[in-house]
């Protein structure tokens, strides 16, 4: 049963506003319900009378922690969210806390001189009762963020690992749907992951990414085949994970993270879908493991990298790769109509990752003389010598470079993806940003969430790169 659980949100009010924000769209985004301060309307009750009754009510108490004790409760000398705090737990209420570290505050400060962040800067500081209520609360299940951002994911995983144990520790209460039961077609694991793929497929994923990832997803699937997809939590993914290496003969972490990263996909699409609410891969850590770094071509070995390239098309398929950092599947799809000569750009990828990128002067000669040169009207770039004339295939242009690189004799395999190496380090030389040469090679900048995402287009990609580079 999709169980609700009710949280209620305590914190100090004026300096936290963000904060409390954040955490309620946390606890909505994974189906929950919020409760807070905030939430209550005029009563004739006393404000604390109504807030007892509200935790009452709630499954559990999420306290936000900040620099603050809060306001004091005439009373008991307390402050009300140490009263708050303290209500909960007498009552058997579960209670966690999620703590604001001290570069959180000191980068809050620097951004609001005014707002009054810490203890020791409000009338009548109370920091000996802060700093041992802190310890209280540090006792129990606590979350620590450095980012307003990291708030809401936070939240999920604390809301996701309470609910692992509802059944074995807490049996909450909950809002449940009246009649509500699972829907066991579309819970049914092959089902998502036929729907996964198709999806994906429709997205512009290749085959060959596709396959990996179904010959992945049934084992999975096998494996768990007597559960639903919404019963498959972090211990069970952990579990499946130990089954996979210890039986598959799999000794390469680098193969492991392969395993994980499709799950997590697969999942993350699953919270995408409303299948489930939180992804249980995100609380698995990723796989550690030595990864060669590949700083592509020295400016000498590609020199003698064109100088081994005797005919048209070489040139021309070295110097789209170097011009692009396009996938080696991407070159095979490059028609003729994908060149904009006016623009000297190229349009290529698949799907989401489709994109335009600019042609070095180098490139656009090369690509000119070897189509000039073409005794045939295939509608693809690259296509083979012999007739029946058809589209290269991956394992030509692979033979094709392989070839080049015997002849340039430079004691390393020469392959599509020395190319994109080659292309990063170059631009990353001239001064280029590494957000704009992310977009280049088909990747979405996940280096911030407040970083705006921008698309390099035919209309901007002038503005963006210019001038334009020759390597």
């Amino acid at each position: 049963m999709n169980k609700k659980l009710q949280v209620f949100v305590s914190s100090t009010y004026l300096d936290l506003r963000d904060e409390r924000q954040k955490a309620v769209e946390g606890i909505l985004k994974s189906k929950h319900i919020p409760a807070g301060m905030e939430l209550f309307i005029p009563s004739d009750k006393s404000q604390w009378e109504v807030i007892k009754e509200w935790i009452v009510d709630s499954d559990l108490l999420m306290l936000i922690l900040g620099g603050r004790y809060g306001s004091i409760e005439p009373n008991s000398g307390k402050s009300y969210t140490q009263l708050e705090y303290e209500f909960a737990a007498d009552n058997n209420i579960p209670v966690c806390t999620i703590v604001l570290n001290e570069q959180f505050l000191a980068n809050k400060k620097s951004k609001n001189i005014s707002l009054k962040i810490y203890e020791h800067e409000v009338e009548n500081p109370s920091i000996e009762k802060y700093n041992a209520f802190k310890k209280i609360a540090m006792s129990n299940l606590v979350g620590e963020v450095g980012d307003v951002n990291q708030i809401t994911s936070e939240v999920g995983f604390i809301l996701q690992e309470y609910l692992r144990k509802d059944k074995s520790e807490y049996n909450f209460r909950g809002w449940i749907r009246g009649k509500e039961k699972p829907d066991l077609v579309e819970m049914n694991i092959d089902n998502n992951i036929r729907y996964y793929i198709e999806d994906k497929e429709r997205h512009g994923l290749i085959k060959k990414t596709l396959d990996t990832y179904m010959v992945d997803l049934k084992i999975f699937q096998n494996y768990f085949s007597n559960l639903l997809i919404n019963e498959i939590d972090t211990m069970k993914i952990k579990e499946f994970l130990r089954y996979r290496e210890d039986n598959y003969s799999i000794r390469s972490k680098n193969s492991m993270e392969r395993v994980r990263s499709i799950l997590n996909g697969f999942f993350e699409w699953l919270v995408y879908e409303n299948k489930i609410e939180v992804n249980p891969v995100l609380k698995v850590k990723p796989y550690k493991f030595h990864k060669n770094v590949n700083e592509g071509l020295s400016n000498i070995e590609l020199s003698k990298l064109r100088t081994a390239s005797k005919t048209l098309r070489e040139r021309a398929m070295i110097e789209t790769f170097l011009s692009s950092g396009c996938h080696l599947a991407e070159l095979c799809e490059l028609k003729l109509d994908s060149i904009d000569w006016k623009d000297k750009t190229l349009n290529i990828g698949f799907g989401e990752k489709r994109r335009i990128v600019f042609l070095t002067p180098t490139a656009e000669k090369n690509l000119k003389e070897y189509l000039d040169n073409r005794q045939d009207d295939i509608e693809f770039i690259f296509v083979t010598e012999r007739k029946p004339f058809r589209k290269i295939s991956h394992r030509g242009i692979q033979r094709e470079l392989g070839n080049i690189g015997i002849r340039a004799d430079l004691g390393k395999n020469i392959s599509p993806r020395i190319f994109r190496d080659t292309f990063v380090r170059i631009m990353l030389e001239k001064g280029y940003q590494w957000n704009t040469i992310q977009v280049l090679l088909g990747y979405h900048s996940k280096a911030s969430r407040s970083e705006s995402y921008f698309k390099i287009t035919q209309r901007n990609i002038h503005d963006m790169i210019n001038p334009r580079p020759d390597f």
